[in-house]
């Protein structure tokens, strides 16, 4: 198999793992990063060509060829800036993609590695000999570079393994809850089960008194062991019922404890001033199949 020929193959695979909401977007995208590009090199052709009838009309006198065309108050323009606001395309279009399936999916995506996989890198010595023609080529490379959202896709598929990426969020989801749930140097659990009740220890939550009463706030592990009962709730990222989305989006509150009423596999969660919170089930085997799916096993 050659190169040109994996490229192609690698393209349609990615493109028939998505959604058509999905590629409707990244279509639109598409066509919108390759019309700007289009636009902005025809702007800074126009712009070039502005310029020099203005430094010939203006040759008598030796003033600026700027001097009508660019104005304190008015229209800011240059050569530099069209070619800054070109090579920016670039990682402008693979940001908008990453951000689009991370955002829509729930899982993390590493734009940096992204862009530095695919789009050429200024050269950082400014004292080698060639560092003149190493800033040309990589000026003419961005230039020339024309992304396409399936090489944005293969490098989102290459940084989940090639999981789908419901999959991607799962895992990560419940890599969140097991870190939550133990301290990893030593493989101590953070969590005990008691019948129906998962009890979070080591700070799980905080207290303080203020005038208006005690404020509690949850710690940031516990919301993702909180996250982790919204999807064990409802199978899904996207519901989560409004009596967990309340605990999991206040600050801190002055209620304790928590019900949710709304909710069919979890009851309630009470705060202790010791820093213990203790997680009701409906069921003793609720309780335990949380415990075993997502903060004891990682698929």
């Amino acid at each position: 198999m050659n190169l040109l020929t994996k490229f192609d193959s690698v393209e349609i695979k990615a493109d028939t793992r998505i959604s058509k909401s999905d590629r409707i977007f990244c279509e639109a995208h598409q066509a919108a990063y390759d019309g700007a590009r289009t636009s902005l090199q025809e702007l800074e052709f126009f712009w070039n060509d502005m310029l020099d009838q203005q430094r010939e009309l203006l040759t008598p006198t030796g003033e600026s060829s700027e001097t009508y065309l660019v104005t304190y108050n008015g229209l800011k323009l240059s050569d530099d800036i069209i070619q800054t606001q070109i090579h920016s395309l670039h990682p402008l279009f693979i940001c908008q993609l990453a951000s689009y399936f991370s955002r829509t999916y729930h899982f993390s995506i590493n734009t940096n590695d992204i862009v530095d996989n695919l789009v050429p890198q200024k050269p950082t010595d400014r004292w080698v000999e060639n560092y003149k023609e190493l800033i040309k080529k990589y000026t003419q490379d961005l230039n020339e570079l024309s992304l396409r959202y399936a090489d944005v896709l293969e490098q989102i598929f290459l940084q989940t393994g090639g999981r789908a990426f419901s999959e991607q969020a799962l895992l990560e989801l419940k890599e969140k809850c097991h870190a939550a749930s133990w301290i990893t140097s030593n493989g101590t659990p953070r969590f005990e089960q008691k019948k129906s009740v998962i009890q979070l220890t080591g700070y799980a939550c905080s207290c303080r008194s203020q005038y208006s009463g005690e404020i509690w706030e949850l710690a940031d592990r516990t919301k993702d062991i909180l996250r982790g009962i919204a999807h064990f709730e409802t199978d899904s990222f996207n519901l989560i019922p409004a009596s967990l989305s309340r605990a999991l989006n206040r600050y801190y509150s002055l209620d304790n404890p928590y019900e949710f009423p709304d909710c069919k596999k979890i009851l309630s969660l009470r705060m202790f001033k010791n820093g213990r919170v203790d997680l009701k089930f409906t069921s003793e085997a609720h309780a335990s199949q949380f415990i075993e799916e997502y903060m004891k096993t990682i698929c």
